[in-house]
């Protein structure tokens, strides 16, 4: 009975796989040099490629060899794709000026390419003031979220660590996805112990992923991180309020309204955010990650059919939202229309 599923995912798969690795190579070749555009070459290579996918997606495999061309392929060839696709689209109504199409399709390309991977190793400070009549005295601390190390290096968290450390914070956030791969070891950790501050850290999606997430989790202990598991701690006049990703957004509600306090200020920290709009009442602010908001245009708005807050700073009555782009990408260290950035935030009195 599992046969038809299976088949129906392998096609699926390979559809997929010709989409993004085969299609923009092939539009690119009819551009320019007038070749099929589909062609029983096109489509071997699509299964084999979809082999590939699923040997990589379905095992614990971190050879750098198989996850580059997973993760730089699906990110150049999405690029290229919508690139190509709209020289393709020209070429149809100006079919005489196909092959210059071709070409401003190919230097684009290109050009955009060497721009997102340039683009995706730097880190920009973003300052967010908060002012709230619960506070009577000013705080400021640091979020950062989607570091994925694994798919990222260590020496990525190096980065992060050097670019903090010159700031004047009380306390770090780390907003879930801290690591993503069997590739990461908890020894990658090590640069948070420079942080002679408070810790506090909320799982997301990608931690659960990950072979044995039980014990790497149990791990972080071990890097001066406290984890936050569905459970609040108190910062002087700050209720912290950490979410567990790995539930239902209904059973995150319910236990969000549990640790809400009445005399403090509500600081709830939540990886998706589809919480938004559902969160308890006392809320003043929730920060979460997850969305990387889109990284490589035009996926961002793609991301918004699924979070209406997929970036930036919302309000909704006295409760406001941070969505964080992040400060690592997911799979290919590519951004387009995005950045890598940490939250500055600073808590003052209204």
């Amino acid at each position: 009975m599992r046969i038809i599923p299976n088949v129906i995912l392998l096609s699926v798969i390979i559809c997929l796989a010709f989409i993004l690795y085969v299609l923009p190579f092939t539009m690119a070749g009819y551009l320019l040099q007038d070749t099929p555009l589909i062609s029983y070459q096109a489509v071997i290579a699509a299964f084999i490629i979809a082999v590939i996918l699923i040997i990589y997606m379905r095992t614990h495999v971190t050879a750098k060899v198989l996850s580059n061309f997973t993760y730089y392929g699906m990110g150049i060839g999405f690029t290229c794709l919508w690139i190509f696709g709209a020289a393709y689209l020209l070429a149809s109504i100006a079919p005489d000026f196909k092959r210059h199409f071709g070409i401003v399709a190919l230097i684009t390309s290109l050009s955009l390419v060497a721009y997102s991977l340039i683009n995706a190793r730097r880190l920009v400070i973003r300052p967010l003031p908060i002012a709230s009549s619960k506070l009577t005295s000013e705080t400021s601390f640091i979020f950062i979220s989607d570091v994925h190390l694994g798919s990222n290096k260590a020496s990525h968290l190096e980065a992060i660590i050097d670019k903090i450390t010159g700031l004047n914070f009380d306390f770090l956030v780390i907003g879930g996805d801290l690591f993503d791969s069997s590739a990461f070891v908890p020894s990658q950790l090590a640069p948070l112990r420079q942080i002679n501050k408070p810790v506090y850290f909320i799982t997301g999606n990608h931690e659960y992923y990950v072979k044995n997430h039980a014990d790497k989790l149990t791990s972080l202990a071990d890097y001066n991180i406290t984890s936050l598991d569905n459970e609040a701690i108190a910062h002087e006049h700050i209720n912290i309020i950490g979410i567990s990703d790995n539930q239902p957004i209904a059973t995150q509600a319910e236990f969000a309204k549990k640790l809400i306090s009445d005399s403090a200020f509500n600081l709830l920290l939540v990886h998706q955010p589809g919480l938004w709009g559902t969160h308890p009442a006392g809320t003043d602010l929730m920060l979460s990650g997850h969305t990387h908001n889109g990284q490589i245009f035009p996926f961002n708005y793609l991301v918004k059919l699924q979070f209406k807050a997929n970036y930036g700073h919302y309000q909704q009555g006295n409760s406001q939202l941070y969505v964080s782009s992040g400060a690592g990408c997911w799979g290919p260290k590519m951004r387009l229309g995005s950045r890598n950035e940490i939250i500055h935030i600073t808590l003052s009195q209204k």
